[in-house]
């Protein structure tokens, strides 16, 4: 037995709604620091501005609505993961530098993301913030969900399984960007902690570990403080390839 929709026009606006939904929850961009109202309120006014700019697939019933609106999410995620590791470049750099920097045991909870992270990556990752910002990533990000609608209409068969290789392809680059990233730091702290251990091996007597610490923080922050411009250049990299990599996304979905 399946029972009718009251209003055609009312399950198409939730499809829509529920890919716009599923987008702004996994994107990390500054829509995700506001309250789950103004969020909300967002994804009504992005699911009306699209309504009716793409033809929709006829829902007919509660049934296939139920059935639809999961792979409407799951299409919004996708797209936000593409974003998710844009910005995870800089956060992979921060988590790698912070434990060789000495700052390691200073972990700050993001009550936000739900986790924990150091001083250093909560510092990249709104350094990164902001630069996603004045290059236009989040218009950029709306653009795309709004357009993948008429590749995509909402109510659509979506094969969302597709776009594995895709995310997967996404997150090695980004690991491999934030290992690259980092090599500047890292190789500097490790030349530091190599002249330690042949100054410990001179001179036994000498409290190592308390001058490594100290010279660990200085030499990290100075290293840091003069590859910001270049950690700049990669993460403004990264950005220019999220248009791209959303679009092979969905065309990835769509079975094209």
């Amino acid at each position: 037995m399946s029972f009718e929709l009251p209003s055609r026009e009312l399950g198409v606006f939730a499809l829509e709604s529920a890919r716009i939904a599923g987008l702004l929850a996994a994107s990390p961009l500054p829509w995700q620091m506001a309250p789950i109202r103004v969020r909300g309120a967002l994804c009504l006014l992005l699911a009306f501005v699209v309504h009716g700019a793409a033809p929709a697939s006829g829902i007919e019933s509660i049934e296939a609505l139920a059935r639809a609106i999961p792979f409407e999410v799951l299409l919004g995620v996708a797209m936000g993961l593409v974003v998710r590791f844009a910005l995870a470049t800089i956060e992979i750099a921060g988590e790698i530098i912070s434990p060789l920097s000495g700052l390691g045991a200073a972990a700050l909870f993001d009550a936000h993301l739900a986790e924990s992270e150091t001083g250093i990556t909560r510092f990249l990752r709104t350094g990164a913030m902001l630069i996603a910002l004045v290059a236009g990533l989040h218009r950029t990000v709306l653009g795309a969900v709004l357009a993948s609608f008429r590749v995509l209409p909402a109510g659509a068969a979506l094969h969302v399984e597709l776009a594995a290789p895709a995310l997967l392809e996404a997150s090695s680059t980004a690991i491999a960007s934030g290992v690259r990233i980092a090599l500047p730091v890292v190789s500097v702290l490790l030349l530091l902690q190599v002249a330690l251990a042949f100054v410990s091996r001179a001179a036994p007597a000498m409290q190592v570990f308390s001058i490594g610490f100290a010279a660990s923080l200085v030499a990290g922050g100075v290293t840091l403080a003069a590859t910001l411009p270049d950690f700049g250049h990669e993460v403004e990299a990264e950005m220019s390839h999220v248009g791209r990599r959303l679009e092979i996304v969905v065309t990835a979905v769509a079975g094209e």
